[in-house]
């Protein structure tokens, strides 16, 4: 049996997993989009993370 506060604290966790999922689709679609339109060749990630612009790492 399940008692209703179970319940809530499942839909809860669901709820909050939702959000993780769909702020890391968010991410992994500006990575693509960027590492797509840079035109330089490389797959390089982290050069915002290293302030070095497009192309030049």
């Amino acid at each position: 049996m399940i008692y209703p506060s179970k319940a809530i604290a499942l839909v809860a966790a669901l709820l909050a997993t939702n959000g993780c999922v769909l702020a890391a689709a968010a991410g992994v679609g500006y990575l693509v989009h960027d590492e797509a339109t840079e035109n330089d060749g490389k797959f390089d990630p982290l050069e915002d993370v290293r302030d070095v612009e497009d192309g030049k790492n």
